[in-house]
């Protein structure tokens, strides 16, 4: 799976949310480029079979089957080198990955940013590791798509039109293309429709919004940077992007809080050792959202993206992505059991 075929699933929120935000700039994590060399493998483990099993939570992107089938590998591989049974389960959505998470029923899931956020404040799940992608650093960004031929230079140049968004919960696919307005004095931060655009749609997806805004039945699309990938190669030709967002930390593994740190350093050691130069390794990564690579994550890489969220209302206590409390919370007494 790479990242243009993620994009294609519809972040639903099992819970009912109104979301009024913008975000701002990220502290990346340090060093990201050395955290993603390949490190030494750690030696195998013989398999405790009686021991509690690890379950991981990967969400869907389009068939739930075949992302059931790509998560075999990684499991298999987590399994041999961390000595217990471990088995995967497909959410068809963060907030279903969340619930599992907080219903015991997930150690482990595959989420992003806003996602995780939720997760934290909500129940204190912590970040292992951020993705990389083709770019070499833990990040992503937003673009705001419009047609070639459309005649549009400025964004200004959308006042009173259409524009098509992702979901209305969704990092990439709202929040910071959103932002990209807000930035500009477009848009004030609470308000979005009737104010600025003439009407806006939630297309259920980044391939939804893109043809919305490639077949003309919107103006523009603001989604991932990725999302040009899901147009026809010759299709890419005849868009452009208008502006783009601020970077964002990258979608992320998360652990439930009170998983032990024996556990959990190890789990970061194994996904950090894959090296896509190797066949084999790559052949993992490829079916494990595409990714290059891990870098480590700590609650600091989200300082900025929280504090800008609150003051819309969305997070409630920014101080608990502070790379103050990053510090604090691995300072803590290590859990010694696997639950």
């Amino acid at each position: 799976m790479n990242p243009s075929q993620r994009l294609k699933m519809s972040m639903r929120s099992t819970s009912v949310l109104f979301i009024a935000l913008a975000v701002a700039g990220l502290a990346l994590p340090a060093r990201a480029a050395e955290n993603a060399k390949p490190k030494s493998k750690p030696p195998e483990r013989p398999l405790d079979a009686k021991a509690a099993p690890l379950n991981i939570a990967f969400v869907s992107y389009a068939n739930p089957q075949q992302v059931a089938r790509d998560s075999e590998g990684v499991t298999k591989y987590l399994q041999t080198h961390l000595g217990v049974p471990v088995k995967g389960f497909v959410t068809l959505d963060y907030g279903s990955a969340i619930e599992a998470m907080r219903n015991g029923k997930a150690d482990l899931a595959f989420v992003d940013p806003l996602a995780f956020m939720l997760a934290h404040e909500q129940m204190a799940a912590r970040p292992l590791l951020i993705e990389i992608y083709g770019s070499g650093e833990p990040t992503y960004h937003s673009c705001i798509w419009v047609r070639k031929d459309s005649g549009l230079k400025q964004l200004s140049e959308l006042r009173g039109r259409s524009i098509a968004f992702a979901d209305q919960v969704d990092m990439s696919g709202h929040l910071m293309p959103r932002d990209v307005f807000v930035r500009a004095g477009l848009l004030s931060a609470k308000r979005i429709e009737g104010e600025f655009f003439k009407q806006i749609y939630f297309a259920g997806g980044d391939e939804q919004a893109m043809r919305a805004m490639f077949n003309g039945f919107t103006d523009a699309a603001g989604v991932s940077q990725y999302a040009i990938n899901l147009l026809r190669g010759e299709e890419r030709d005849q868009v452009k992007a208008l502006a783009t967002s601020i970077e964002s930390p990258a979608h992320l593994l998360m652990a439930r809080p009170g998983l032990a740190d024996e556990l959990t350093d190890r789990i970061k050691q194994v996904l950090l050792a894959l090296d896509k130069t190797n066949p084999a390794d790559k052949a993992m990564l490829d079916k494990l959202y595409g990714v290059q690579g891990y870098a480590e994550a700590s609650l600091g890489n989200f300082q900025e993206i929280a504090r800008v969220a609150a003051s819309y209302g969305f997070v409630k206590k920014p101080e608990l992505f502070s790379a103050a409390q990053a510090k604090s919370s691995s300072a803590l007494p290590k859990p010694g059991a696997h639950d």
